[in-house]
C-alpha cells in the first residue's frame, strides 16, 4: 500500500449553491465543480477566517485532471480529514501562486479542528445594520441577546443575519 504524503481536509461541493443579489440565484454545484464533487481543501492562506479557500478537485469540464481554485467555504459540505496518497493531488495543492507557495496542514490535529469548526455553519450577525463581528448559527435564531438587549431577526440570507431592537410587527389576520 502506498504511503500517505500528508493529511488534508476533504469536502464535497454542496448540492445547491446560491449567488447573485441576496443569494437568490440557485444552481446545482459550482461553475467549475459538479454538485457532490470531492475537493481537497488547503488551510486558510490569508486573514479572512477561512471564508474563501483554495480547493483542488476534478474540474467539471475536464475530469481527467486536477485544478486548484478559490471557492467560498459556504459552498462546501461534509468536511473531514483524509490522507493524501496521490502525487498529482499534492502537485496541484502546492503549485506556486505567484511568489508564494500555499502551505499544507501542519498535522492531522490541525486539519481535524478546522473540519469540526467548518461543519457548524455560521453567519455574520448585524445589529440594527451595524456589523459586530458576532457569528450566529445557520439558520439563525429568531431572538438573540447581545450586550444585555434582546434583538429580533429582521432578515437573513446566505451571507448574514440582520437583527433589530424593534420587535416584529404583528401579523394581520
Amino acid at each position: 500500500m502506498p504511503e500517505a504524503v500528508a493529511h488534508c481536509v476533504v469536502a464535497n461541493v454542496a448540492e445547491e449553491t446560491s449567488r447573485g443579489e441576496g443569494g437568490l440565484e440557485v444552481r446545482a454545484g459550482l461553475r467549475h465543480f459538479a454538485a457532490g464533487a470531492k475537493v481537497w481543501v488547503l488551510p486558510p492562506q490569508w486573514g479572512d477566517g477561512g471564508n474563501q479557500l483554495y480547493v483542488v478537485g476534478r474540474h467539471r469540464g475536464a475530469p481527467d485532471r486536477y485544478v486548484r481554485m478559490v471557492v467560498s467555504r459556504r459552498h462546501l459540505t461534509r468536511f473531514r480529514v483524509r490522507e493524501i496518497y496521490s502525487p498529482a493531488v499534492v502537485r496541484a495543492l502546492l503549485r506556486p501562486d505567484g511568489p508564494r507557495t500555499p502551505r499544507l496542514w501542519n498535522d492531522r490535529a490541525e486539519a481535524g479542528e478546522a473540519a469540526t469548526a467548518w461543519n457548524s455553519p455560521t453567519l455574520t450577525a448585524e445589529f440594527d445594520d451595524t456589523p459586530m463581528g458576532t457569528r450566529v448559527s445557520d439558520p439563525p435564531p429568531a431572538e438573540l441577546e447581545h450586550d444585555g438587549r434582546i434583538y429580533h431577526l429582521a432578515h437573513f440570507n446566505a451571507f448574514r443575519a440582520r437583527y433589530s431592537a424593534l420587535p416584529p410587527p404583528p401579523e394581520a389576520w
